[in-house]
């Protein structure tokens, strides 16, 4: 997929302030507190990848099959 078909399927950056509580927490247990937003990519009706973007590479966070990292 391109960028654009990327983000016409759903999936999004999303700021961490956004995020739930558990996820909050988990980011600064991994040190990564001082990220401003991560990607949410869409997998089907309620499972996401969350990844942090780095230049033109995204790194694997999270699987969230039931859509609760950002509820």
């Amino acid at each position: 997929m391109n960028w654009d078909e990327v983000l016409g399927s759903g999936s999004h950056f999303v700021s961490v302030l956004r995020l739930g509580r558990d996820a909050q927490k988990r980011l600064v247990e991994l040190g990564l507190d001082d990220l401003d937003e991560l990607m949410s990519f869409r997998c089907g009706s309620t499972q996401r990848v969350w990844c942090v973007f780095e230049g033109n590479t995204m790194r694997v966070l999270w699987w969230d099959p039931n859509h609760n990292v950002c509820p």
